[in-house]
C-alpha cells in the first residue's frame, strides 16, 4: 500500500515560485551538480504540489526533499517573494521526521560526551584511511575534531583598544568549542579582558550557554531548538543582560533569530538582546596586530561563511592581518557542511566542498581560515593534503608579548 504524505502547512502569508531561476544561480548544490531537482525552485513547486494534492506525492519522495538542502540561505537572498528554501526543509523534516534528525538531535544534546568520545576514536585511525574510500569519509570527519591539530599562531595584539570600559561580557562559545576547542573560549575571553571588558564578575567563561538551537531547527526538531533558545536566553538573563561575544557565524545567525520566536520577551528585552550579540572581531576597534614572520603560511586563503561571518568584522580583520598573504576569498560559495545533510547525502555535501577546493586550489603549507565553527570541521575533513583549515581565532595568538 503506498503511504502518502500529509498537507504541509504553509507559512504565514506565503507566496508562490515564480520559476524566474534566481535561486539556481546562487544554489551550492546547483552549482556542483547541475541537477535542477536539488534547486530551491524544484523545492518550492513541489511543496506546491504537495499542499494542493497531498496524494500526488509518495511520502518516500517527500523525504528524499527533506533531506536534500545545505541550509545555506542564500536563496532567500535571491528571490524576489523571499522564499527561503531551508524554512520549507526544516518544516518538511518536522512533518516527517526520519532518523536523521533524531540522530543529529543526539549528537547536539548529549555532544559533551559523544564529541570527545569520537574525536579520541578518530586518533586511532590510520593516517592514509581518512584520504580515500567510502568508509573512511566519516573518519575524516572525526579526525578533523581533533584539537591538537591546529595550526601555530602567526599573529598577535600588540596595542589594545581598552574601548570595554569595565562593560559586563560574555562568550558564547557553540557546540564545537564548548565541548572540544575549550583554547578558542580562553582566547576570547583574553581578548575581551584585553580590550578592557569585565568577565569575571558574570561567568563569562561557562554563563550556561548551550546550543544555538540553529542547526536543530534545520534538522526538523523545533522543541528542541526551542528549548535551546529558552535555555540560552535564561542565562543571559541570569548573568545580567550582558554584551555576548560570538566567533562563530551560524551562531550568531542563530541567536539574532531568537526575537522571532515567543520566549517571553520582556518590553524592550528583545531589542536589548540584538544590541548585545556581537561579533567578536567587531569588538577589536583600533587594536594594533602584528604579525610572527616565522610562523606565518606562505597564503591564507579565507572562506566566508555562509551565514554572515561576524558582519564581514572577521574578514576585514584577515585582511589587515595578512596583507600582501592573503589568497583568495570565497564570498559566495558554499564548504557544503549542511548540518544533518552529513547524514543524509554525505556524497553530495563532499562534492559541493569540492567545488570551493578548486576555487581556492590551495597548495600545501598554505592555509584556509573561517569564522564558522561548523565550516572549520567541514574544511578540515576535506582539506587537500598538506593545506591547513582552521578558525582565525587559531592563527591569533593570545600570549603576553
Amino acid at each position: 500500500m503506498t503511504r502518502h504524505p500529509a498537507p504541509l502547512p504553509a507559512s504565514p502569508d506565503e507566496k508562490q515560485c515564480m520559476l524566474c531561476g534566481r535561486c539556481l544561480e546562487v544554489c551550492p548544490l546547483f552549482r556542483a551538480t547541475k541537477r535542477e531537482e536539488l534547486a530551491p525552485r524544484s523545492k518550492f513547486l513541489l511543496a506546491q504540489r504537495l499542499e494542493a494534492e497531498p496524494a500526488a506525492l509518495s511520502a518516500t519522495a517527500v523525504d528524499k526533499l527533506a533531506s536534500l538542502c545545505l541550509a545555506c540561505g542564500r536563496c532567500e537572498a535571491a528571490c524576489p517573494q523571499g522564499k527561503c528554501a531551508p524554512a520549507l526543509v526544516a518544516r518538511l523534516r518536522a512533518k516527517h521526521p526520519g532518523w536523521q534528525g533524531w540522530f543529529w538531535r543526539q549528537w547536539i544534546e548529549k555532544g559533551a560526551a559523544l564529541w570527545p568520545a569520537a574525536s579520541a576514536l578518530s586518533a586511532l585511525a590510520p593516517a592514509g584511511l581518512t584520504r580515500e574510500g567510502k568508509p573512511a569519509r566519516a573518519l575524516a570527519g572525526l579526525k578533523a575534531l581533533r584539537p591538537g591539530a591546529a595550526i601555530a599562531p602567526w599573529v598577535r595584539a600588540k596595542d589594545f583598544d581598552v574601548r570595554g570600559e569595565g562593560r559586563p561580557a560574555v562568550v558564547f562559545p557553540g557546540c564545537l568549542a564548548r565541548n572540544l576547542r575549550q583554547d578558542w573560549t580562553d582566547k576570547a575571553l583574553a581578548l575581551l579582558a584585553g580590550l578592557g571588558y569585565a568577565t569575571a564578575s558574570t561567568g563569562g567563561s561557562d554563563p550556561g550557554f548551550t546550543c544555538c538551537g540553529c542547526t536543530l531547527g534545520h534538522a526538523g526538531q523545533p522543541a528542541a531548538q526551542a528549548e535551546m533558545q529558552r535555555r540560552n536566553l535564561a542565562a543571559w538573563r541570569a548573568a545580567g543582560r550582558p554584551l555576548v561575544a560570538v566567533f562563530c557565524a551560524t551562531c550568531r545567525c542563530g541567536l539574532r533569530s531568537y526575537p522571532d520566536a515567543d520566549l517571553g520577551w520582556a518590553p524592550g528585552e528583545a531589542t536589548a538582546w540584538l544590541d548585545a550579540i556581537q561579533p567578536l572581531s567587531g569588538l577589536f576597534g583600533d587594536t594594533v596586530f602584528e604579525t610572527l614572520p616565522d610562523a606565518a603560511p606562505p597564503r591564507a586563503h579565507y572562506h566566508t561563511p555562509c551565514h554572515g561571518a561576524g558582519g564581514g568584522h572577521d574578514l576585514a580583520w584577515v585582511r589587515a592581518v595578512a596583507r600582501e598573504t592573503l589568497g583568495k576569498v570565497s564570498d559566495g560559495r558554499c564548504c557544503g557542511m549542511g548540518g544533518v545533510m552529513q547524514l543524509a547525502a554525505p556524497d553530495l555535501s563532499r562534492r559541493v566542498a569540492g567545488t570551493l577546493w578548486d576555487f581556492f586550489a590551495a597548495r600545501p603549507g598554505e592555509q584556509v581560515l573561517t569564522g564558522c565553527s561548523g565550516c572549520v570541521l567541514q574544511l578540515a575533513a576535506t582539506a587537500p593534503q598538506g593545506v591547513a583549515a582552521a578558525h582565525w581565532l587559531d592563527a591569533l595568538s593570545t600570549a603576553k608579548t
